[in-house]
């Protein structure tokens, strides 16, 4: 008797189950997937090399070290200008004509003994130069104008004495106390430094109309003698013979026709 037997499982040709085949194929696939999204991600750097250039735009030190440089240049000219208004200070300006008399000066020399000695067609062309000089002085101050190119003439030896060459001071005003302008010294005497022969004379009238000379405006434009021997008495300098020279000066040059 022919017994019957179950039926038993099909096997591929290789001996292997179809079961195994079916689970190795899905891990393969799982496998093969995950391999090509890793490759993919590698090939992805590519865009981060594109954000490196903005990383090194423009460094800021480039421009914070121009402002460093223009700064010291500022601070090394503020020095320049504090020393041009240190020298302006010495300058001569109409605000320092105003000042005290001197004091008292011992009588010394006759001055007449050195302006003997200067050419005379120098002194006559130093009074023609400062005639309307001296006339436009007169109107202004009412100091006669005889006087006041008589004095000068004396005093700067007709324009070649070393004050009003070096100085422009024509009349050998010493500085005095409240002097705040330029000044200069000669044979151990200090004088008053003027910008121009102009301010020197604008400096004399306003300085023989102030101070102990202030009582001469009295006299009036006229009285050559009296402002003379005015002068010579309130020591304005140290001509021991002021007075009588410059009585003579004036007379003998006709100058008191400019008081008219």
């Amino acid at each position: 008797m022919v017994s019957q037997s179950s039926p038993k499982k099909m096997k591929n040709p290789l001996g292997i189950n179809w079961f195994t085949i079916v689970v190795f194929v899905v891990l393969a696939f799982v496998f093969i997937r995950k391999d090509l999204s890793l490759n993919f991600n590698l090939n992805a750097p590519v865009k981060v090399e594109k954000k490196r250039p903005q990383n090194y735009e423009a460094p800021t030190q480039k421009i914070s070290s121009p402002r460093k440089k223009k700064e010291s240049k500022l601070t090394e000219k503020s020095p320049a200008k504090k020393e041009i208004v240190k020298e302006t200070k010495k300058g001569t300006s109409l605000l320092n004509f105003f000042g005290n008399p001197f004091k008292k000066r011992k009588k010394g020399k006759d001055f007449s003994g050195e302006l003997a000695e200067v050419n005379q067609s120098i002194k006559e062309d130093y009074l023609k130069r400062f005639a309307h000089v001296a006339k436009s002085e007169q109107e202004k101050f009412q100091i006669p104008a005889s006087i006041i190119l008589a004095n000068a003439l004396l005093h700067s030896q007709g324009g070649r004495s070393n004050v009003s060459t070096d100085y422009n001071n024509h009349f050998s005003i010493p500085c005095g106390d409240n002097w705040d302008g330029g000044t200069g010294s000669s044979e151990g005497v200090c004088y008053r430094i003027y910008e121009s022969a102009w301010m020197s004379f604008r400096n004399h009238s306003q300085y023989i109309t102030s101070g102990q000379f202030a009582d001469l405006v009295e006299l009036g434009a006229t009285d050559y003698k009296g402002w003379a021997k005015g002068l010579a008495k309130r020591n304005f300098s140290n001509d021991k013979n002021l007075a009588k020279n410059l009585i003579r000066i004036i007379e003998q040059y006709g100058l008191n026709d400019l008081d008219l």
